[in-house]
């Protein structure tokens, strides 16, 4: 999806690479520090479940205060 976005031309940025625990506040801050609060911001979380689970998640978020 990062790829095909890009090649779309819609900015992206990787929060995370590597399996790690965050809290939630943590979470939020990375997603803050990407790319703001804006209107035009939207998170696409995507979990491939590499804990030894079979298939993937993905979530879409749009979160403004």
């Amino acid at each position: 999806m990062y790829d095909r976005f890009r090649d779309l031309g819609i900015p992206v940025k990787m929060t995370r690479t590597t399996d790690e625990t965050l809290s939630p506040t943590e979470r939020v801050d990375r997603v803050l520090n990407a790319f703001g609060n804006s209107d035009d911001v939207i998170l696409i979380s995507n979990h491939i479940n590499a804990g030894g689970g079979d298939g993937q998640s993905v979530t879409n978020i749009k979160y403004n205060n």
